[in-house]
């Protein structure tokens, strides 16, 4: 039995398909209202106490999750 791993170089007959002007257009016209709107839309949505709750317990179970598991892979080594 071999450990040996075949690496193929990556699949080279696929067709490159150029992109259309239309699409360029399109996509720097996007791109551009996001970052407008971002940039114009300062108000902050209000979040509920309740919300903000859930969502703070859930930050703190992931940093537990994230300690524990860091934790267990150092005790592997």
């Amino acid at each position: 039995m071999s450990n040996d791993i075949d690496v193929r170089p990556p699949d080279t007959r696929a067709v490159r398909r150029r992109v259309t002007l239309a699409d360029r257009i399109a996509l720097r016209i996007g791109m551009s209202l996001i970052i407008w709107s971002r940039r114009t839309h300062h108000v902050r949505p209000s979040v509920d106490f309740a919300t903000r709750q859930r969502l703070e317990r859930e930050r703190r179970e992931r940093e537990l999750a994230l300690l524990v598991q860091s934790a267990a892979m150092r005790m592997w080594r």
